[in-house]
């Protein structure tokens, strides 16, 4: 963990080592016990002389544990040439902008600054609206160009790569017989439609304690999709929301065999989706097989996140363009703030959470933010909340060991922007 993390932090974030071991921590104060070193793209993680970690990080394709007796996803990559290698010399969209609202972007830089007086960690306070940024805020060290983790924030760029492809024809969500892994089992009814809800009925565990499925996944030796691909069926698909980061990752594996491999979706991720987005920065790190780790490994500026938030709020249709030729269909837009099909927590749309799912059983998950939110998620208290009957889009990125108290300050920006 140190070493993927580390190493991503590094050439990714370039943040400092200071700044990475002080990360690292808020983990466990048994993170002080490595030790890590950078030299050029490699980093490596030492536990004293009992265990020896590297992980390699290779320009707009991200870091991954290094094995010399595995190329890992490098042999998949023999023709592929980066438009650019290096996320931190793009410019973002939006700068030299003037913010109009001097209220918000006051209110935005004393929330940081409270916020770390706290010992929250935010790094990155945004607003937006139509597209336009109404006001961002950013902590020590952050700019409008810093690209930012946004763990499970990934899941839902995931769920927007899926409606794009079926936009241009090259899906359909409720097909079964995912992988040939599959075939002959039960796990063959299976759909993409009940691994986008996480309804899938795969056991997995998500708890990050030492030796959960999450923690294997993720920073284990197998490939994270083959690892996914492997959980046994526990529950009737479509009847039981579990929230599990496998089901993410075997959506990204589809992804990869129907598109015909690393390559190929690296393409498909950088012109037909990052480039017509404006979202220059953002990436998606692979596993050893060249599959997107798209439940977690996620980079992007606060300003790229707000953008992708920007899609739910604009039912699919980019900037200027006109209804008639949408970047994703609204359909998709509208299923994917569906509640889910479960018996047990309906909270859960595609690969996003629903704040008031509009049974009056269910708790909304805010009561104080609209009942139309939807909400991006990530570890570390990673949030974007998106509400189109507001039309606006928040933005919150930090690393935060705490919870972040999302309804007293989203509720306060709402207010500062209310018409």
């Amino acid at each position: 963990m140190s070493a993927k993390l580390a190493c991503s932090a590094h050439n990714i974030s370039g943040f400092s080592a200071t700044r990475i071991r002080r990360d690292l921590c808020k983990y466990s104060p048994l993170f002080r016990l490595v030790t890590i070193r950078h030299d050029g793209q490699l980093t490596t993680a030492s536990l004293g002389k009992l265990f020896t970690v590297r992980a390699r990080y290779r320009p707009m394709l991200g870091s991954a544990i290094f094995s010399p007796l595995n190329a890992g996803y490098e042999q998949h990559l023999s023709t592929y040439v980066p438009a650019n290698t290096n996320r931190r010399d793009v410019k973002s969209p939006g700068a030299g902008i003037r913010y109009q609202n001097s209220q918000l972007q006051q209110l935005l830089c004393q929330q940081v600054r409270l916020d770390n007086l706290m010992g929250l960690d935010t790094r990155a306070v945004l607003v937006m609206r139509d597209w336009r940024i109404l006001g961002e805020a950013y902590g020590s060290g952050i700019t409008a160009t810093t690209p930012l983790f946004g763990w499970s924030l990934t899941k839902s760029v995931i769920a927007l790569l899926l409606g794009r492809m079926e936009t241009l024809g090259l899906m359909d969500r409720h097909a079964g017989e995912l992988f040939p892994a599959w075939s002959g089992d039960d796990r063959s009814v299976i759909t993409l439609h009940n691994l986008l809800q996480m309804c899938d009925g795969l056991h997995f565990c998500e708890d990050y304690r030492l030796g959960s499925d999450v923690t294997r996944m993720l920073f284990g030796r197998a490939p994270c999709s083959r690892y996914a691909l492997e959980r046994p069926l526990q529950h009737t698909p479509g009847t039981q929301f579990s929230y599990a980061s496998g089901s993410t990752n075997l959506l990204t594996r589809w992804m990869h065999e129907r598109l015909g491999g690393t390559e190929k979706v690296l393409h498909f991720l950088q012109k037909v989706f990052i480039e017509p987005l404006d979202t220059p920065s953002v990436l998606i790190e692979l596993d050893d097989d060249g599959v997107l780790v798209g439940s977690s490994y996620g980079y992007g500026t606060a300003r790229d996140w707000a953008r992708i938030g920007q899609l739910y709020a604009s039912s699919g249709a980019l900037a200027g363009t006109p209804h008639e030729t949408p970047f994703i269909d609204p359909h998709w837009i509208s299923q994917a703030a569906q509640p889910n099909t479960s018996d047990n927590d309906i909270r859960y749309g595609y690969q996003l959470w629903l704040n008031c799912p509009g049974r009056s059983q269910t708790p909304c998950l805010h009561p104080r933010l609209p009942e139309d939110s939807l909400f991006m998620l990530g570890n570390r208290e990673q949030k974007v909340m998106v509400s189109a009957s507001r039309n606006i889009v928040i933005v919150r990125l930090g690393w935060s060991a705490t919870p972040y108290p999302v309804e007293e300050r989203f509720a306060e920006i709402l207010e500062a922007v209310a018409d």
